[in-house]
């Protein structure tokens, strides 16, 4: 079963729990791999400048929404067993973790390419405002 989170920082999500979550839902399905990705918080812009800290805002309902719809659309690949996305709010520093997503799939290629898409989905499709504290000031991205 598809899963999308969209959870405040301080909340503590476990990345090992939800890929727990997964094994446990997939017991007994013909799945090969799970694949994962952590993204996180880079210590440098794309232009060099020192990032001090993130600050990511979102309209919840509309949030939460979306990152269901998106678990749910990579779900129905062929060979996807399950998903679950997680994306996090709030503000954070370099290093730490803002996004996991898990997938169950029944071979590696096909889990890579819906990791692929997953990914994409999330970067372009929640709606989620991010503000990059710098060495040389604060912007929304």
């Amino acid at each position: 079963m598809p899963i999308g989170i969209i959870v405040r920082k301080e909340e503590n999500i476990d990345f090992y729990n939800l890929i727990n979550k997964i094994k446990n839902n997939i017991e007994g399905k013909n799945y090969g791999v799970i694949i994962t990705f952590t993204g996180i918080v880079r210590p440098k812009t794309l232009d060099g400048k020192k990032v001090e800290k993130l600050e990511y805002e979102i309209f919840e309902e509309y949030a939460k929404k979306a990152v269901n719809e998106i678990a749910e659309s990579i779900s129905k690949i062929n060979g996807v067993i399950d998903v679950i996305i997680c994306h996090k709010y709030g503000i954070f520093l370099p290093g730490e973790e803002v996004l996991y997503i898990v997938i169950a799939a029944e071979r590696s290629e096909i889990a890579i390419e819906a990791m692929k898409i997953a990914l994409n989905k999330a970067k372009h499709e929640i709606p989620i405002w991010k503000k990059e504290y710098t060495s040389e000031g604060a912007y929304w991205i």
